[in-house]
C-alpha cells in the first residue's frame, strides 16, 4: 500500500478533467489503473494522480481513447495545436449539458476536446457541431416554455 494522498496540498498531483467522459468510459479507465497498481483518486469528475505516474497515465489515455473512440476522427486532421479551429464556449452549460453534448459529439464521431469550459473542434465540422448544438438549444427553449 502506498501513503500517497490525493488531497494532500503539498503533494505533486496531476489532474485529469473528465466531465465529459461518460460514467462507463470513466469505470474502463478506473479498471486499467488499477490493472496498472496506479494509486489514484476521483474528486467529483477529476481523475487525480501522482505526478510520478503522468507518462504512464497519458499512455494509458490515448490507448483507451483508440479503443473506445473517445474524439474519433470525423474529419481529416484531428483537433492538434497546429490545427484550424473553432471554439465555442459554452460555460454557461451545466457540467451534465457539456457531458450530453460530449456523448453526442462522440456519438457523431466528432474530434473535439475541451479546455475548460470551451469545446474545440476542427473548422471542417463546424457545420456538424453547430447542428448539435441547435438541436441542444432546440430542446432546452421546449423545456422552458
Amino acid at each position: 500500500m502506498t501513503d500517497w494522498n490525493p488531497l494532500d496540498p503539498d503533494a505533486a498531483n496531476v489532474f485529469y478533467d473528465l466531465s465529459s467522459w461518460s460514467s462507463d468510459q470513466q469505470a474502463e479507465l478506473t479498471a486499467l489503473l488499477a490493472n496498472a497498481d496506479i494509486a489514484h483518486a476521483w474528486v467529483e469528475s477529476e481523475l487525480v494522480v501522482s505526478e510520478e505516474f503522468e507518462d504512464v497515465v497519458d499512455r494509458i489515455f490515448e490507448r483507451l481513447e483508440k479503443e473506445l473512440g473517445i474524439g474519433s476522427t470525423a474529419v481529416v486532421g484531428g483537433v492538434d495545436d497546429g490545427d484550424e479551429v473553432t471554439e465555442y464556449e459554452l460555460d454557461d452549460y451545466s457540467m451534465a449539458e457539456r457531458r450530453e453534448i460530449t456523448e453526442r459529439l462522440v456519438a457523431a464521431r466528432i474530434t473535439h476536446r475541451w479546455v475548460e469550459d470551451t469545446l474545440v473542434v476542427p473548422t471542417a465540422a463546424e457545420d456538424m457541431v453547430e447542428d448539435i448544438l441547435d438541436e441542444y438549444d432546440d430542446v432546452e427553449l421546449d423545456d422552458s416554455v
